[in-house]
């Protein structure tokens, strides 16, 4: 069998966690001078909390150790192993998922960098999780994923800059002016695995939904599966998911932006992923 693992950043729903048997190992979140395993005994409404009071989460890999032992325990009865990474160019997980997998020369395992967050990442490990389901080769779900990736449209919507900017992700010249504008960013891959600011637009959750609507439009969501995701926002969620349902979608995946993104996205925030 091929078993499929990845870290928490990809935001998969639990349910569908377990229903494809997909293996998902927590980043640390280090705050003072305590430890928390994101989706495990940390939520993203008690981060926003924290950076409400200045307690500022750090977030840290997933260990080498902690894929080596994934590893070691899955392929031990014989059986393949697929590893999804969020991307090289936020975070050094994937080189450690790699360098474990190279210290099991003998076992049959990939690791593959998603090149994107949240459920930009989460839908190519569901992707390769039913394909893994319906008895697809470990190279042709390898192949699939490496053109989904390229082809995965996802935007995220941040409706405060405060946690970008005690996160160190902008300087204080762009947050203030971020904040006298009212500004929303959206934020998505730009190709190589790297976060940018795709677009600015001004206002509140109504502005949110016009641009997601329109966003989506621009898009042939026909038979796609979507997802899409927030922080402890269940309103908008559902606001988004009837726009989404009037294009068709084959599947619409919902669930919760996670403790890692939630350091940097704050609270709100509304994420839009599916496969160009």
């Amino acid at each position: 069998m091929i078993k499929i693992v990845t870290d928490s950043v990809a935001d998969i729903p639990r349910q569908v966690a377990e229903k494809y048997e997909i293996n998902v190992l927590p980043l640390n979140i280090n705050i003072n001078e305590n430890t928390y395993q994101d989706g495990i005994n940390i939520t993203p409404e008690q981060i926003c909390n924290y950076i409400r009071n200045d307690h500022i989460p750090k977030t840290s890999q997933v260990t080498p150790r902690d894929f080596f032992q994934a590893f070691e325990r899955l392929t031990s009865n014989g059986d393949e192993v697929i590893a999804i990474t969020m991307s090289s160019q936020l975070s050094n997980t994937y080189n450690s998922a790699l360098i474990s997998s190279q210290q099991l020369p003998d076992r049959k395992i990939a690791v593959l960098d998603s090149m994107g967050v949240s459920l930009g990442q989460g839908l190519q490990v569901i992707e390769a999780a039913k394909m893994a389901f319906a008895g697809r080769s470990f190279e042709e779900i390898i192949e699939r994923i490496k053109i989904l990736r390229r082809r995965m449209n996802y935007s995220i919507i941040i409706d405060t800059l405060d946690y970008l900017f005690k996160g160190g992700r902008i300087s204080k010249a762009q947050y203030i002016a971020g904040n006298l504008l009212n500004l929303n960013l959206v934020c998505g891959s730009d190709g190589t695995g790297k976060i940018m600011v795709k677009e600015k637009f001004r206002g509140n959750e109504k502005s949110i939904l016009r641009w997601i609507s329109r966003h989506i439009a621009k898009l042939n969501l026909t038979n796609k599966i979507v997802g899409i995701n927030t922080v402890n926002n269940d309103k908008l969620l559902n606001e988004v998911k009837i726009l989404i349902e009037k294009h068709n979608p084959q599947e619409i995946i919902m669930s919760q932006i996670g403790s890692t993104v939630a350091c940097y996205a704050g609270p709100n925030a509304i994420g839009v992923f599916a496969e160009e």
